[in-house]
């Protein structure tokens, strides 16, 4: 990535992704996804951006809301950093108040 500003953008924000689901997820996704992820086999992206908020985390309104063995996302998300050359995107949401 030395050199190219691109290149290290697009490492930098597969690593936080990674790191995401590393740090937040459960086992079960660990397992699926962070083998590949480690090796870039898989890349991934995060989708912070917001309409009216833009990437303060702070102000996240998107919601994600437990129904049974899954949670129901609702919000919006825009431009998300890499999105149509990676394979994996993690959402940033409020789970609650």
């Amino acid at each position: 990535a030395y050199g190219c500003p691109s290149t290290s953008a697009f490492i930098s924000i597969h690593n936080m992704a990674s790191w995401m689901i590393d740090r937040f997820g459960g086992q079960a996704v660990k397992d699926k996804y962070l083998p590949s992820l480690v090796t870039m086999d898989r890349i991934a992206s995060y989708c912070l951006t917001e309409p009216g908020s833009g990437s303060d985390a702070a102000a996240l309104r998107t919601r994600a809301v437990r129904d049974g063995d899954h949670y129901v996302l609702n919000g919006q998300k825009q431009f998300i950093s890499g999105a149509g050359g990676t394979d994996l995107l993690v959402a940033m949401v409020r789970t609650g108040s």
